[in-house]
């Protein structure tokens, strides 16, 4: 096969879980004697970076800059810097620099997609669906979209204006349902598509290779936290549980928290965040062994309808308790493991300035489970073993050939 994949996080260490698991696939694919291409934003220097790991690996990035002039709607030309590079996993990247949204992509897709000729084109936002679906199709390219939030490319049910209100319209419902195949990352996802649209989608966890570690590809090291003393949260914002953060720091305001901040992390966000002296506030991190090697339990509070949850698989994989909301795809993501607190989710009200109107919730569930796990250090290690042991058990029991051999059933011999 020969495998394209459209990102669209911004940066090419991007800090979304549906980045770090369609760059895991990519990587699992290549390993396997695949081609694997993406086209990405990213940031100033980062080419660089991912050139100089290629070359200590050993594999020649061959960087090529270029510029390409696209029209922009208003139609005014706009010249975009592009960088194409090999990674250290023999990935080929088109990295396009990042700058305003623009709707004028086809071009570019086309351009390169002509070049690598792939037999998949993969997909996870609507932006790109509707692109890709100008381009010349041939029969013997296979569409793929990828179901990474509910919000993201499902164009019906109540979330279905997205995150910034940016919403759908009829169109797209029917490019979505032209494609040659719809993978979901949960059972929830699944439910959700067929509920609110009566779309049929294949169901897949991530690929195992999404939680191994990066270099070595085993299992990550296992942690033994029990004398650290912070209460970990990436992503601190009103759906993903911010009031509940803020509600426990109040609760127990002799347990020390930290959060990262991630995408939908605003100014507002950090201003509310700081009245609290019991919570320290820490940029984005490419490497999320820092959080790992930091925290003695993580919290996901989400009352979003999530996916997944890949932060809560890579804190249980190191024996890291994770308290986490009942939301979406979450209790999958826990496997049958303590704690997973009912919460009044996100239900796509909106107040009237667009935002989601975020229920009250009841923080005292939280609050006994989390003091528990911070005071007693029998409950924790006996949690903290039993968490390890089952996730590590888990992730080894799943086929790490599945979502290539559905990709394969796709494909029409050339």
């Amino acid at each position: 096969m020969r495998v394209f994949l459209i990102q669209t996080a911004k940066g090419l260490s991007a800090s979304s879980g549906g980045y770090k698991a369609n760059i895991s696939l990519l990587r699992a694919l290549r390993s396997h004697g695949h081609a694997a291409a993406q086209i990405c934003y990213g940031f100033e220097n980062e080419v660089e970076y991912h050139a100089k790991k290629a070359e200590a690996k050993g594999v020649r990035p061959n960087v090529t800059p270029s510029i390409m002039t696209v029209t922009l709607p208003n139609g005014a030309d706009r010249d975009i810097d592009i960088s194409t590079f090999t990674d250290q996993d023999e990935i080929h990247n088109i990295g396009v620099a990042v700058t305003d949204r623009i709707r004028s992509m086809v071009n570019l897709f086309r351009t390169h997609i002509a070049r690598l000729d792939p037999t998949h084109i993969i997909f996870n936002d609507p932006l790109t669906m509707k692109a890709t679906s100008f381009l010349p199709r041939s029969p013997d390219v296979r569409r793929v979209a990828v179901i990474h939030s509910a919000d993201e490319l499902l164009p019906f049910g109540p979330l279905k204006r997205g995150l910034y209100g940016q919403g759908f319209c009829e169109a797209e419902s029917a490019l979505l349902r032209g494609v040659d195949g719809i993978w979901s990352v949960s059972q929830a996802i699944v439910e959700y598509a067929w509920k609110y649209g009566r779309l049929e989608t294949t169901f897949f966890v991530h690929h195992p290779l999404t939680y191994m570690h990066p270099t070595t590809r085993r299992l990550p090291v296992r942690r033994f936290n029990v004398d650290k003393d912070e209460v970990g949260m990436i992503n601190p914002c009103p759906p993903k549980g911010l009031s509940i953060l803020l509600g426990l720091a109040q609760r127990l305001p002799n347990v020390k928290f930290v959060t990262w901040k991630s995408w939908g992390t605003g100014s507002s966000n950090i201003e509310r965040i700081r009245q609290l002296p019991n919570i320290q506030i820490e940029e984005t991190t490419r490497d999320t062994e820092e959080i790992w090697s930091r925290i003695k339990v993580l919290i996901v509070p989400s009352l979003w309808y999530e996916a997944w949850g890949i932060v809560i698989t890579e804190a249980q994989l190191r024996g890291i308790p994770v308290i986490a909301s009942d939301s979406g795809g979450l209790p999958e993501a826990k496997i049958g493991l303590p704690y997973c607190i009912p919460v009044k989710p996100i239900t796509g009200e909106r107040s009237e300035d667009g935002d989601y109107v975020i229920p009250e919730q009841d923080i005292e569930p939280w609050a006994i489970a989390l003091e528990k796990l911070m005071t007693s250090r029998a409950d924790y290690n006996g949690l903290s073993e039993l968490t390890a042991r089952k996730a590590r058990k888990w992730l080894q029991g799943l086929d790490e050939d599945a979502i290539e051999k559905w990709l394969l059933q796709m494909t029409r011999p050339r």
